[in-house]
């Protein structure tokens, strides 16, 4: 500090009066000084923030407020390039210490100790390793409510009241075996741990259960609607159920009651029909110069599943089906018809209840569960005849197209998983005579 700018600052100190002249020159001095100081400083700090590795920026507002830090380095891979990223106002420490971590990352990269990628492929693996942590830890009881909850028809409609109550007590023969089980530990060899213990509830009841089942797990491996990855890989549910047997249809069909004893051949051999589809038809669906069947209706109780049996709709749209009759069927159809119906009103059932209007599901299904003990074919239901027929079609040469028009299925995929099982037999047949074939052929 020079004298005259000691004596002003004395003088400000001592209370000494000045002139103004004095004062100016004074303050002019010191300040001034001071001034040069600083910007001598800004300079200094200014030289030696572009000299360090990367930079942080500040963005400002046209008022003058900082609104964002933008970070950036130079690429450590590509020449030229620079990686960058942003920071809220608030987050000047955040983007620092990213920085340096940053640096660190790719110090590591140049003594080729460990490879460097880039921070956004990183963000984005550690989102889905998150979301792959999340996933493992998902319990089957909390998944099963879920679905049990969001269960509803392919078009979007909910299901009846009959199907929403069958669904809550198949769930519930196997939910006790599976609870405390997270989704991803369910693997073939528990369910068949769980398959091959006693089931009390009865094998019909079984059956059901083992459908519910595998439609559960089914649905984990499917994507979720908002983009997220399936939670199973692949359905642990193996288990198939084999095709009925000419020898076991005929004992199915002796074994029911005669007025009803036309339903096994209907599900088996003429379009797969379900049981309600089956409870659901009437003399005007059958045409017999054309030889054809219509599928119009199913039957039900209504959504609160308590009151009388009444015609309804068919499980899906494309359930509703025009099928062809077989002859071999049409001798037993004409008896059934002449035995058993009315056939002068068209509304009246083809399958005529003893003591009500309409034949229900639980009456028709108790019947074929006396009929498949004597067959010995406790596994068997109505659905399982039905998967029968789309695997005889398929052995007969049916095209997939075909059985799924049979059946009334839109979705290839739940036919060929479903419905189209593999007979080890055929498969064998069929190799060994493509094998024939060939050799046959090579050595002419």
């Amino acid at each position: 500090m020079t004298t005259i700018q000691q004596k002003c600052w004395l003088s400000g100190i001592l209370g000494f009066n000045l002139s103004q002249e004095a004062y100016i020159q004074c303050t002019s001095l010191i300040y001034g000084d001071v001034m040069h100081q600083n910007r001598y400083s800004q300079k200094k700090q200014s030289r030696k923030a572009r000299s360090k590795w990367g930079t942080v920026i500040a963005r400002y507002s046209k008022d003058g407020e900082i609104v964002a830090w933008q970070v950036r380095y130079p690429h450590p891979t590509e020449s030229g390039k620079r990686v960058q990223r942003q920071f809220k106002p608030w987050q000047e420490l955040e983007a620092r210490k990213w920085l340096e971590e940053e640096k660190y990352l790719v110090d590591l990269q140049h003594k080729g100790i460990l490879t460097w990628t880039h921070p956004t492929l990183r963000k984005r693996e550690a989102m889905q390793e998150d979301d792959k942590t999340k996933r493992d830890k998902v319990k089957f009881c909390d998944y099963v409510n879920w679905w049990e909850k969001n269960y509803r028809l392919p078009n979007g409609e909910d299901v009846a009241g009959g199907t929403r109550r069958n669904l809550h007590m198949d769930i519930g023969h196997f939910m006790p075996f599976f609870e405390n089980l997270l989704l991803t530990e369910i693997t073939p060899m528990i369910i068949k741990e769980w398959y091959d213990a006693p089931h009390c509830e009865g094998p019909w009841a079984f059956r059901r259960s083992c459908m519910r089942l595998k439609a559960v797990l089914e649905s984990a491996t499917k994507a979720g609607l908002d983009g997220s990855a399936s939670l199973l890989q692949f359905n642990p549910f193996i288990f198939h159920i084999p095709p009925v047997t000419p020898h076991e249809l005929r004992i199915l069909a002796e074994s029911m009651p005669t007025y009803t004893r036309l339903s096994v051949f209907f599900s088996t051999l003429v379009g797969g029909l379900r049981c309600g589809e089956l409870c659901g038809l009437q003399i005007r669906d059958i045409d017999l110069d054309k030889q054809t069947l219509h599928v119009r209706h199913s039957v039900n109780r209504g959504k609160t599943d308590r009151g009388t049996v009444q015609y309804g709709k068919t499980k899906t749209e494309s359930s509703v089906r025009n099928v062809h009759i077989p002859d071999a069927i049409m001798p037993m159809l004409r008896q059934h018809l002449c035995d058993y119906c009315d056939i002068s009103t068209p509304d009246s059932p083809v399958f005529v209840p003893k003591r009500s209007k309409i034949m229900s599901q639980t009456t028709l299904e108790r019947q074929f569960a006396k009929a498949r003990i004597k067959a010995n074919r406790p596994d068997l239901t109505f659905q399982g005849l039905r998967a029968s027929h789309a695997t005889l079609l398929m052995l007969q040469g049916g095209t997939l197209r075909e059985v799924m028009n049979e059946l009334g299925h839109v979705s290839e995929k739940v036919a060929v998983r479903y419905y189209q099982l593999t007979v080890a037999e055929h498969q064998s047949h069929i190799v060994d005579t493509l094998a024939r074939d060939f050799i046959f052929e090579s050595s002419r």
